[in-house]
């Protein structure tokens, strides 16, 4: 196959591809380039009056995990936006924990979810939020 056939291939595929990914996007926000437009009905419906709900603000970057384990990647982006003000504090927390930095407690260090220490994960997040109010 010659370079201009393979770049001719190539340059198809990623047309095909980037039509692909515009499709699954418009899928995704609830729209297909062949959808129909939703019928209105010309006869004019009495609105229900609604009753007013408060409702409860939502917590702001304190996220609940009930039974399910504080992923790392939560503690971890805690650290991140807790460094540059708090690297002392962060290393204080570590040594109390008896961890030279989150990634001891990984497995494998480029597998986040190789989490060996749970529990300990989850006493560091709980300190971090605490550190962070």
């Amino acid at each position: 196959m010659s370079i201009e056939a393979l770049i001719q291939a190539h340059t198809e595929a990623l047309l095909a591809n980037t039509e692909a990914v515009k499709l699954l996007t418009l899928s995704l926000a609830g729209r297909t380039p062949t959808a129909e437009k939703p019928k209105v009905d010309p006869k004019p419906v009495a609105k229900k009056e609604e009753p007013k709900v408060d409702h409860k603000p939502e917590i702001e970057e304190q996220e609940y995990y009930g039974d399910e384990p504080v992923p790392y990647e939560t503690v971890r982006a805690l650290v991140l936006k807790l460094a540059p003000t708090q690297r002392d504090a962060i290393k204080a927390l570590n040594a109390k924990h008896g961890i030279a930095n989150l990634k001891v407690l990984l497995d494998k260090e480029d597998d986040f979810s190789t989490v060996n220490d749970q529990a300990k994960l989850e006493a560091v997040y709980a300190d971090l939020q605490a550190l962070e109010a």
